[in-house]
């Protein structure tokens, strides 16, 4: 979205709360557009609008929107919650994993969607979940694996907020971070 687009968008938040912006000059009006560019930059201008529009239509609050809730508009338009799976359906899959968890630990495990692999670790927790007492399985470990899957899910969904930009930087620091480790572990072993 261009920096134009925007200041469409912040311009329509501006006319429908107008209290808000009393006061506020064109050097405000012009920081304000650059606040949410650096936000929205990355979205595509038809959706931030029915974003916006979906949030004056819903808000009973009186209070304009940020930029941040714009954005989980824009979320719930593009990747809306009824193609989530709940923890209950994840486990239902894990659960079927299980079955055929002690011979198959690495063949189910690969079945499983990205988000369960995450939540369960690795094969081996699956094999161990086929050699448990199915009671403690459906009790304690059920509730081990809801838990991490929604801690998931969650950070997952703060993901998917982060500016692409921002997503970036972190895999590079990381991607920096393991390349000293490796060279540090390379001079404590010269």
């Amino acid at each position: 979205m261009t920096e134009s687009e925007v200041a469409r968008l912040v311009r329509a938040v501006r006319l429908t709360y107008p209290k808000y912006y009393t006061g506020m000059g064109q050097e405000d009006f012009k920081g304000l557009v650059m606040a949410w560019t650096m936000v929205l930059a990355e979205h595509d201008f038809a959706i931030a609008t029915r974003a916006l529009q979906l949030y004056l239509s819903s808000d009973t609050k009186g209070f304009p929107p940020s930029p941040g809730q714009i954005v989980d508009n824009i979320l719930r338009i593009t990747k809306p919650q009824s193609a989530e799976m709940t923890a209950q359906e994840a486990w239902g899959l894990v659960r079927k994993a299980i079955r055929n968890g002690y011979y198959g630990a690495e063949e189910e495990f690969e079945k499983l969607p990205p988000a369960c692999q995450r939540a369960i670790g690795n094969p081996a927790s699956l094999r161990e979940f086929a050699q448990m007492d199915s009671e403690a399985v459906e009790t304690v470990e059920q509730s081990h694996f809801i838990r991490a899957y929604n801690a998931q899910a969650e950070r997952e969904k703060e993901d998917a907020r982060m500016p692409e930009a921002i997503k970036q930087l972190i895999q590079k620091m990381d991607n920096d971070k393991k390349l000293l480790e490796g060279k540090e572990g390379v001079l404590l072993h010269d």
